[in-house]
């Protein structure tokens, strides 16, 4: 058997555009990964939200290998007042990253906006099918993810502000 070559890619775009973002991705309020526009701190207690982020694990040199149990976690935990969050969404059901489609600000300090999952430093399955690396680009479901900041967040405002890293693994057999 063969392994595929993989790497994780962020969409963009009205109609989808897969791109390396292996880099580094800046959660921002921006349909690309190095936008500058931030996210508000609260000014009183609850949790903002970034736009979008669709992130796929995809196979850049084909295998002859089945990639299964895609899971997302992150490196090591956010400063307080960050939280990451995710979901599992078809690749057919891209929706670009927009106003419209980020969450709503919530009212409470780290809330998890609705249908999404608190990202922690475990890593949890976001897409347990079996799908063949025989052809390249996406492979399974895209991992969306969102970036929430609240009240308590002591760090200062602009786009240079650390984030832990995403790391997305999966198996291959």
């Amino acid at each position: 058997m063969a392994a595929a070559t993989c790497q994780a890619q962020i969409g963009t775009g009205s109609s989808v555009t897969w791109a390396n973002v292996e880099a580094g991705c800046k959660f921002n309020l921006e349909d690309n990964a190095t936008g500058t526009t931030p996210i508000q701190i609260p000014t009183a207690t609850g949790t903002n939200y970034s736009w979008i982020k669709n992130i796929v694990l995809a196979v850049t040199g084909a295998g002859t290998t089945t990639i299964s149990n895609r899971r997302v976690s992150m490196a090591t935990s956010p400063a307080t007042g960050i939280t990451l969050h995710w979901k599992g969404v078809a690749v057919a059901s891209y929706a670009q990253a927009a106003s419209g489609n980020r969450p709503a600000s919530a009212g409470s300090n780290g809330a998890t906006p609705a249908t999404y999952t608190l990202m922690t430093t475990t890593p949890a399955v976001y897409d347990s099918a079996s799908v063949a690396s025989s052809g390249t680009g996406p492979n399974g479901m895209m991992c969306v993810i969102v970036l929430g900041v609240d009240y308590s967040y002591a760090g200062g405002p602009g786009s240079a502000q650390a984030v832990p890293n995403i790391v997305i693994t999966y198996d291959e057999a």
